[in-house]
């Protein structure tokens, strides 16, 4: 932690504890040409390389980087006594619309109880009107809504959706993807579809090739809608409407906690689903695992034989693998806003596959998770980059946006659970004077300058400058203060940052 002590008296400090460093990155507008190691499942492990080209809008994070957001500001008693303005770091609950299915029974008493606990206005609620369980004459079943059906949905939707509306909810578990003929599989889910599109030509081409990139990847935006005219999307999905509240309160009780919590990345014997990540795996700990940030563990059980799973393990805030069935997931107890998830092909065929279903993890106690609709291939551009998702979610993005900027090649991904679950970003106290702030949203490289004021159009008065040398828990502690409104605003860059985007 970084504990900064300052006189109201004294004139206005500057901080900048350490020398600034930070992770990797790569430049949104850059040709990346990366070696991506790929392979069908229980096949020769194959290197394929990829050369992709990704222009993403350089207007992005201009929109957004001025936003803010408040926090209140509580006493020793929890009541508030004053407010903070921050950088806003995630999509607000206000910006999210409820997909509903009103003959679906289950996703009107999801939707109803997110709205509710959400404190949604009516306004956000999307009524739809369709058969989830439809079966196309002449086929056996239904494997998801037929692609001109969706169509029609989506073109409702949309037109439902105001342009303050960042990303959609939906409250359904049925369907879950994009089935011609509602019976043949493609490579869409439902949120995909919902959140990019359906370019056709991908719909039916060959699953295990590419899939169109995702614009949004590791992007600094908090308004997807507004900087990229995407709309992210995360299934309420579940069991039953009990299972999917279970996962609703646990999103709940995670908001600004600021766990500590244990990440673990496991690379596991089964060399198919984890040799795609587990160099991503290796470097998030390496990057993370510090006393000023979170507690991280890279699990190396590569060698046929011992034990793949974490077993019996306590308050795990992040847990990726890669397994075809993870077993000791009821032995773990997991904080409020965990993620978790597995490199295997069936994932996300949350109710007929005989691989482990994404639901289990929610099941569990896992706040959102992901997995696949149809056969990916191992690909890791196709699962959560662990390096992308810890960074942006300790930024305060998220549970959805996290999750969503951490798949390069979402297509045939579905994102499943609380998509407003968001443990991390700021807290502030002030007690006997003293102004007490804890946050995770300070970006390495970058003055932060805290003003007071004694109303919402001030003066305001500046009283502190922060810097941080790396992604960290900060604590900012001011004596002497009595103001009812505080400000804290990105100033400027304090030194290059070759990782930095836009």
């Amino acid at each position: 932690m970084v504990h900064l002590l300052f006189s109201l008296a004294a004139r206005p400090q500057r901080v900048r504890p350490g020398s600034v460093g930070g992770c990797g990155g790569v430049a949104d507008r850059a040709a990346v040409a990366k070696i991506q190691n790929g392979c069908d499942f229980g096949k020769r492990f194959v290197p394929i390389i990829l050369v992709a080209i990704a222009h993403l809008p350089s207007f992005a994070a201009a929109q957004t980087s001025s936003l803010t957001e408040s926090v209140n500001v509580l006493d020793a008693n929890s009541s508030v006594v004053a407010t903070l303005s921050v950088p806003r770091s995630g999509i607000q609950s206000s910006e999210v619309a409820v997909l509903i299915n009103d003959n679906d029974p289950q996703s009107v008493e999801v939707g109803s109880y997110y709205q509710r606990v959400r404190n949604l206005p009516n306004r956000n609620m999307i009524h739809l009107s369709f058969e989830q369980d439809k079966i196309f004459p002449g086929l056996p079943a239904n494997n998801g809504i037929d692609p001109a059906e969706f169509a029609a949905l989506k073109r409702q939707v949309d037109a439902q959706a105001g342009p303050e509306i960042q990303a959609f909810v939906i409250s359904w578990s049925k369907p879950f993807r994009i089935a011609r003929f509602n019976y043949y599989p493609t490579n869409y889910s439902i949120t995909s579809a919902f959140a990019f599109g359906i370019d056709m030509q991908y719909l039916t081409s060959r699953s295990c090739d590419s899939t169109p990139l995702n614009p949004y990847y590791d992007s600094r935006s908090t308004m997807p809608y507004t900087d990229f005219r995407i709309r992210p999307a995360m299934m309420l999905a579940g069991e039953s409407a009990a299972s999917v509240k279970a996962t609703i309160d646990k999103g709940l009780k995670a908001d600004r906690s600021l766990p500590r919590g244990n990440g673990w990345f496991v690379r596991t014997a089964d060399n198919a689903r984890s040799m795609p990540r587990y160099p991503d795996f290796q470097a998030t700990v390496q990057n993370w695992n510090r006393p000023e940030a979170l507690r991280m563990t890279y699990y190396d059980r590569s060698r046929p034989g011992g034990p793949s799973e974490v077993k019996n393990a306590r308050d795990i805030l992040f847990y990726q693998t890669g397994l075809a069935n993870v077993s000791g997931l009821n032995t773990n107890t997991y904080v409020p806003g965990a993620l978790a998830d597995s490199l295997t092909s069936g994932g996300g065929d949350l109710f007929g596959s005989n691989q482990m279903s994404a639901l289990r993890w929610l099941e569990a106690g896992v706040a959102a998770s992901y997995g696949t609709v149809t056969e990916p291939c191992a690909y890791a551009d196709k699962f959560p980059a662990a390096s992308v998702l810890v960074k942006n979610y300790f930024l305060g993005n998220t549970a959805l946006e996290a999750y969503t900027k951490s798949v390069r090649q979402p297509s045939q991904g579905v994102f499943i659970g609380d998509p407003l679950a968001r443990p991390f970003g700021t807290q502030a106290t002030l007690v006997n004077e003293v102004l007490s702030i804890k946050t995770s949203i300070l970006e390495p490289g970058v003055d932060y300058n805290l003003y007071s004021a004694p109303s919402t159009t001030g003066p305001f008065s500046l009283i502190s400058t922060i810097s941080v040398p790396d992604y960290r828990f900060t604590t900012i502690t001011l004596p002497g203060m009595k103001a009812p409104f505080y400000k804290l605003e990105r100033g400027g860059e304090s030194a290059p940052r070759s990782d930095r985007r836009n």
